[in-house]
């Protein structure tokens, strides 16, 4: 059986403050709830939808710092939206203020505490529409069914699921990405190609997500390596953007593999951000994966070099082929490429490539099974 959900409705314009006018009538709203990442506040697209919307409907606006959504944060602008009666919520910026935007949309309808329903399995009853606007271009956040929440209590991070934390609209704007320094363009941009690789790869791939995987990662490989020496040309940055955006309906419908799971301990122990982990740890888990005799990856190979492609009519030529070029990608020359560098050495990398087993609906989505071996090898290489 193949199965393929899509909820969100993609806008991609330049015309920011026109189009999300058009939708806050469009749904009748009054109330407006905006959560707004700080580093993009200020940018003359964001003032003019802000102008425009105050004059339309009543604003409530929460400008937040950059950073992994917590539980805390959830039940705190949960609470304090509570009381107004919001219409629609807009969420501004790079993929933990999506999540962190998502999260409240639907706790704002709920009594209690996040808590209650994170990891749980106690199901969500709905939640109030949400309109997206990505900032960054890697989680695929505008688009996918979970909003990614870290308990720092007791170190437990998991989607917040449902189909109701989808948004209802999500608008890309490439002109929001120009100002992204570029370690944030490289770490972001790696994390939606990981997207975009893992899904196709993944044992709940089909023919629809697949679809979407690839065209997710001939948009992104190319894009990513040029947007560094051409960084206003908004034509790349849409096709990343785009890129990230068909990579988290892939993710949306068959899930991620190894490298995610093994990321997650990353950020919640050593605040490693998300998107580096999955850099560093990518090839690696690529690499395994093609020395247990996985060669799906070649079909990958043939969307980067279709003329050298032709001369190599061997999967495992071509999936080894693809391990180089990923090793040599030259967006990771932007982060920090040792796991020392956050504090991750010989005394505690065990505990982490066990912690990385962890997220079991992305470790055994894996096209192979990974062991605590292979998780112990990621971690090591990287120290």
């Amino acid at each position: 059986m193949i199965r393929f959900d899509s909820k969100t409705q993609i806008i991609i314009n330049d015309e920011l403050a026109k189009t999300i006018s058009s939708l806050i009538t469009e749904e009748k709203a009054k109330n407006i709830g905006m959560i707004i990442d700080e580093n993009i506040a200020a940018h003359a697209h964001i003032k003019e939808l802000i102008e425009c919307i105050e004059k339309k409907a009543e604003l409530f606006t929460q400008v937040i710092k950059s950073y992994e959504p917590t539980t805390d944060a959830v039940n705190k602008f949960s609470a304090w939206y509570r009381n107004k009666k919001i219409d629609i919520f807009i969420g501004i910026g790079g993929g933990s203020t999506l999540d962190l935007t998502k999260a409240v949309s639907a706790m704002v309808l709920h009594p209690g505490t996040v808590e209650e329903y994170h990891g749980t399995g106690k199901v969500l009853q709905g939640a109030v529409k949400k309109i997206m606007i990505p900032t960054t271009a890697g989680t695929g956040a505008e688009v996918t069914p979970g909003a990614v929440l870290v308990n720092e209590k007791t170190k437990f991070k998991r989607g917040l699921g449902g189909r109701c934390i989808s948004s209802d609209y999500a608008v890309l704007d490439p002109a929001l990405t120009i100002s992204m320094p570029d370690h944030v363009t490289a770490a972001t941009g790696m994390d939606a190609l990981g997207h975009a690789i893992e899904s196709y790869t993944a044992r709940n791939a089909n023919d629809i997500t697949r679809m979407y995987s690839k065209e997710a990662f001939r948009l992104i490989f190319h894009n990513l390596q040029k947007v560094f020496d051409d960084k206003e040309n908004l034509e790349i940055r849409k096709n990343i953007l785009l890129g990230s955006c068909l990579a988290g309906y892939a993710i949306y419908n068959s899930n991620t593999g190894a490298c995610h799971s093994i990321a997650y301990p990353l950020g919640v122990y050593h605040k490693v951000p998300h998107g580096v982990a999955v850099a560093l740890i990518l090839p690696k888990v690529v690499r395994i994966n093609v020395e247990k005799d996985y060669y799906q990856y070649s079909d990958l190979y043939d969307l980067i070099n279709k003329s050298n492609a032709k001369n190599l009519q061997n999967t495992s030529a071509k999936a080894h082929k693809f391990c180089d070029l990923l090793e040599k990608y030259t967006p990771a020359k932007y982060l920090k490429t040792r796991l020392t560098d956050y504090g991750i050495n010989e005394s505690n990398y065990r505990f982490i490539a066990e912690r990385g087993l962890d997220l079991t609906p992305a470790l055994n989505n894996n096209p192979v099974d990974f062991t605590l071996e292979d998780s112990l090898r990621v971690i090591k290489s990287l120290i």
